[in-house]
């Protein structure tokens, strides 16, 4: 299920956001509010009840909670629980089915739509978070509503962006590619070469290239080492681990190498991405 603003016209209003953060056993509170609101667990897994429909909600992915819904917690989250909360107002979203999102694609102008997941694990949600950070950033500094908001509107295009991906991607071999993308995540911080992937999953090397290429819209290559720094920038900003150890730790022995594919990747060195994302705005209630 999918909310959809087929007119969007950039009037969604920034109201707050912040970053929960516990080393405590937690449980949501009961509770209903008036606006929109985003989470997206970080650490952890947060089990959470909405609208009477239970949801786990795993690091990276997203949950959008619509207005004057009662949501609570239905589990205790043990050890540390860290997740984005995001709270909006003043949009025209109305749910939709995917094969109804599917069908207005197809004649509407995509460029006007806005799409939210109800609840997804299907985006790759790294450069939401980063966003999601430079947004935190804008509201600590105190920075205009007009800056705030056009921004947010920045963020909600990127979830759609994203989402618009996995409707129109061709499912068929996607699903057989799954597993593939499972083990590359699992081991992008070993030896991992495109030769020993499909020669695990019996493929031959060229095919496997352009078959994954063709429906996750990126190269075996690149979806290492998008892994890898995205468990970098984590190390980055949440460790006091030196970048040596870091490019270790996600596979790099070569530490120039490292920082110079990051800055190729990120538009910013290593430690200019800590100085960046260090300090955030991290709430306890």
């Amino acid at each position: 299920m999918y909310f959809v603003d087929k007119k969007y016209a950039e009037h969604a209003q920034f109201l707050s956001a912040g970053t929960f953060i516990t080393n405590q056993p937690w449980i949501h509170t009961e509770r209903v509010i008036d606006s929109y609101e985003i989470i997206s667990p970080i650490e952890s897994t947060l089990y959470i009840e909405c609208n009477n429909i239970p949801y786990a909600i795993e690091s990276g992915e997203i949950l959008v909670i619509p207005p004057h819904t009662p949501h609570k917690g239905i589990k205790y989250c043990e050890g540390r629980m860290k997740f984005h909360w995001l709270h909006f107002s003043s949009v025209n979203l109305s749910i939709h089915t995917e094969t109804e999102v599917i069908q207005e694609l197809n004649v509407n102008n995509a460029d006007d739509m806005i799409i939210l997941p109800v609840h997804t694990n299907k985006i790759d949600s790294r450069r939401f978070h980063v966003m999601f950070n430079q947004l935190l950033d804008l509201y600590q500094e105190k920075k205009r509503n007009n800056y705030l908001n056009a921004y947010l509107s920045c963020l909600l295009h990127e979830l759609t962006s994203e989402i618009m991906s996995v409707l129109t991607r061709k499912n068929v071999n996607g699903n057989r590619l799954q597993p593939i993308q499972d083990w590359i995540r699992i081991h992008a911080f070993d030896d991992v070469t495109i030769d020993k992937i499909a020669d695990h999953f019996k493929y031959n090397k060229s095919y496997l290239s352009r078959i994954y290429k063709e429906n996750t819209g990126i190269g075996i290559s690149e979806q290492i080492i998008t892994f890898r720094l995205k468990h970098a920038k984590k190390l980055l900003t949440e460790t006091d681990l030196s970048i040596v150890q870091i490019a270790s730790e996600v596979g790099y022995e070569d530490s120039k190498y490292f920082m110079r594919l990051f800055k190729k990747y990120e538009s910013i060195t290593p430690t200019q991405y800590r100085k960046t994302f260090f300090n955030k705005h991290y709430n306890k209630k």
